[in-house]
């Protein structure tokens, strides 16, 4: 609470590819719309990443950029001000509005460190059976990463320091 008012919360909601559904309540920084969103969380506990070595310790802020026109998502995680790492979640069928960011979640995820290292996270988990759209959309979100990594991260940092000045 500040003062007597309740923080406003947005829902970022993901769907996963077997149709199960997560919600997770954040913070809305920026909301546009059918265009993009920024939001805040900060973890409540540890949480290790699966697939790498790094864990997000209690009281880890992400920033969470999300896009209707880009086949990813992008959290920032930041520890007592400084980047850990950009998780980048691939995804398609975002939608934004005042209330809810929506999402499919396509299992793959990307990790890009402050060095410039990057890791694919979770292809051995696509099904055999992905719809070519989905394969489409991961190939592209990968080749986003891989080729433009450093302007994403760039972009991503400059946002993020944006929002949270406000």
């Amino acid at each position: 609470m500040i003062g007597d008012k309740a923080r406003a919360t947005i829902t970022e909601r993901k769907t996963r590819l077997d149709g199960s559904v997560v919600d997770y309540v954040c913070e809305p920084l920026v909301v546009e719309p059918g265009r993009r969103a920024v939001v805040r969380y900060v973890s409540e506990r540890d949480r290790p990443i699966k697939g790498s070595d790094l864990v997000l310790r209690k009281g880890t802020v992400t920033i969470g950029h999300f896009w209707t026109d880009r086949p990813y998502s992008v959290y920032h995680w930041l520890e007592q001000g400084k980047t850990i790492a950009l998780y980048i979640n691939v995804a398609t069928d975002t939608t934004i509005d005042a209330a809810a960011i929506a999402y499919r979640d396509l299992v793959v995820d990307v990790l890009i460190r402050p060095s410039g290292a990057i890791e694919i996270l979770d292809e051995d988990e696509l099904p055999p059976s992905i719809e070519p759209r989905y394969r489409l959309a991961i190939a592209k979100a990968i080749e986003a990463c891989v080729t433009e990594g450093r302007r994403l991260y760039a972009e991503v940092e400059r946002e993020t320091l944006a929002v949270l000045r406000t």
